[in-house]
């Protein structure tokens, strides 16, 4: 199983008045998690998009558990991997760490989604292909 991590230094502006960091902020964080996952396989957005003909990999489901606080310029560590594969999803799992504790931990599931046939402006999810997979090993 591939893990990525990359690192993300709290701003004053990812904090809420309790000062602490706001709770969406996680979100984005697991979304670039997700980013250089992929891009740590050499799967970018873009070379994605081309080698397996997707228009992209929307979320189809977001959750995250929040264990302890982050604040103003903590220096964070986000762990990424894909912990679970079905024929058309896949979930992403994330870590936060703070100073090597865990204090959040979250999944996105995604789908590689191609253009519906009949109507350009829908999506629909379509098989993830075995060389999609293989990436991650």
């Amino acid at each position: 199983m591939k893990i990525s991590q990359h690192a993300v230094k709290v701003n004053w502006g990812d904090t809420d008045q309790a000062a602490i960091v706001y709770y969406p902020n996680y979100f984005a964080w697991f979304d670039q998690g997700t980013t250089a996952l992929m891009e740590s396989v050499g799967l970018d957005w873009d070379t994605s998009t081309r080698k397996f003909s997707i228009v992209g990999m929307p979320i189809v489901e977001a959750r995250s558990r929040f264990m302890g606080p982050c604040r103003f310029r903590d220096s964070l560590i986000v762990e990424s991997c894909i912990t679970e594969w079905n024929s058309r999803t896949f979930r992403i799992s994330h870590k936060i760490l703070n100073r090597g504790t865990a204090v959040a931990e979250g999944h996105e599931v995604r789908v590689l989604a191609k253009a519906h046939p009949d109507d350009p402006t829908r999506i629909l999810a379509c098989a993830i292909p075995a060389e999609f997979k293989e990436a991650f090993e």
